[in-house]
């Protein structure tokens, strides 16, 4: 009996170690064939952006109000720049009033021509214009007040001298230079 536990023991014990080694074998055997049969379909993960990360579109949007915000402010320093010119002349002419001389009339035709305002440039050349035929200039002849205002009518942008603003001042000029010849 003893050799019949002995040969049943050995028999379960070999069918135990043999159904191990089996299992074993299948499962290495399945691992290389899923291997092969599905190789990986990323080899990196795909590029997620954040969730607070903003898109290509709303990039856009935001350099576009930026480039607006930028021209707005330029325009409005370029427009307080220019205030401040025709404020120059303005003040400068209440000094010209009080001593109206070649030098004095030479800077102020200067500084409205820098200011580059059409309505600027007329309101000073018409001041001149009305002191010289009211008081008179003695350092100042007609064809020199021509040839001023013409030279600095020359010196403003081409917008604004195309202004209709300007248009009575051509005549004044020739008016000045046919005074002048007489």
């Amino acid at each position: 009996m003893i050799t019949f536990i002995l040969i049943f023991f050995v028999s379960i014990i070999t069918v135990g170690a043999l159904s191990v080694l089996g299992f074993a074998f299948y499962l290495k055997r399945r691992k290389k064939s899923l291997e092969t049969n599905n190789p990986r379909q990323f080899a990196e993960p795909p590029p997620f952006r954040s969730l607070f990360e903003p898109t290509g579109e709303e990039i856009r949007a935001g350099e576009q109000a930026k480039s607006v915000e930028l021209a707005a402010k330029k325009a409005e320093e370029a427009r307080l720049l220019k205030a401040e010119k025709i404020e120059a002349v303005r003040d400068f002419q209440t000094i010209w009033t009080n001593e109206p001389n070649k030098l004095n009339t030479l800077e102020l035709f200067r500084l409205a021509a820098e200011s580059a305002d059409a309505a600027a440039f007329s309101e000073t050349a018409e001041t001149v214009i009305k002191f010289r035929r009211e008081n008179g200039l003695e350092s100042l002849t007609a064809n020199d007040l021509a040839d001023l205002l013409d030279s600095h009518l020359a010196t403003l942008p081409q917008q604004e001298r195309t202004a209709g603003a300007l248009f009575w001042l051509r005549r004044e000029i020739t008016s000045l230079r046919a005074d002048g010849s007489e």
